[in-house]
């Protein structure tokens, strides 16, 4: 398995090289942000940001160019998999839906208020549970592996869910689920599918989704794809290209002129660093 893994790494790293280097602005992040897994706008001049799974539940408040500003803790719950961040206008919104192998059946969206993140050094969480309804199995066969999750956005009254498809063969789409934002216990239907490509793990699985002004920012590894909903399905718009190919996994939508990207540190790949782009350049 590792020698495969290994593989891949060296397989995405040559396509790398046969691209440019990423375009716009880029600034390191601290190495207490290794594993980026989440990054949201608290304000017009501040990030939060998350480590996944295996690391402690604590959120960290960032500059724009990537500086720690303080360390918060969630208090009363775990990071079993932690994978990305939302928010509304008075919350912010912890995904803890990463499922790698399909198995977990305890999944779990958190709730923060943003007025105790600027205050506080340690704050509560309200707890959104859910399932998915189509799932039977934990885990399924590996042609039915629908169900890790590194993206979601809000939009309107409900969280939206986009999946990390892990099938084999791969489909090539990401379902889409839609959550109350109210905690309470939930068993979610699928809304519909987004299909993406069959290029594989390092080029059209979704890991990391943002909205802004309507507009649907869904990211790969490898590019930024940009949607808009009509009659209640998203349609591409325009495809952003990674000039250099890391493990992306952060993604927040500040204008449509100003995005930021961070990716974690891999051996082969590199990362560890923030990126501001403009995908209109």
């Amino acid at each position: 398995m590792k020698s495969l893994k290994l593989i891949s790494f060296i397989i995405a790293l040559l396509v790398s090289l046969s691209t440019f280097s990423q375009k716009g602005e880029k600034f390191k992040l601290s190495d207490k942000l290794r594993e980026i897994s989440g990054l949201e706008l608290l304000n017009d001049s501040t990030f939060v940001a998350l480590n996944d799974g295996g690391n402690k539940a604590e959120l960290f408040l960032l500059n724009l160019k990537g500086k720690i500003i303080k360390k918060i803790e969630v208090e009363g719950v775990s990071n079993k998999d932690w994978e990305d961040l939302a928010s509304d206008k008075k919350y912010i919104y912890i995904s803890d839906l990463g499922n790698n192998l399909n198995s977990r059946k305890k999944l779990a969206i958190y709730k923060v208020k943003k007025s105790d993140l600027l205050k506080k050094k340690s704050v509560n969480a309200s707890k959104i549970s859910l399932k998915y309804k189509d799932q039977k199995d934990f885990p399924p066969k590996e042609k039915k592996r629908f169900y890790d999750c590194e993206a979601i956005a809000v939009y309107n009254d409900s969280i939206w869910i986009f999946t990390k498809n892990r099938s084999k063969p791969s489909t090539g789409t990401t379902r889409v689920y839609k959550c109350p934002k109210k905690p309470g216990k939930y068993t979610l239907k699928k809304d519909h599918e987004v299909y993406i490509g069959k290029g594989g793990f390092w080029k059209d699985v979704i890991t990391a989704a943002d909205i802004y002004k309507d507009k649907f920012y869904l990211m790969t590894y490898n590019r930024l794809i940009i949607m808009t909903l009509k009659n209640g399905h998203l349609i591409k718009e325009k495809t952003v290209p990674f000039g250099l190919l890391t493990q992306k996994e952060s993604l927040v939508v500040k204008s449509a002129n100003e995005i930021y990207i961070a990716d974690e540190v891999q051996k082969i790949l590199g990362g560890g660093k923030l990126y501001k782009i403009n995908p209109n350049k």
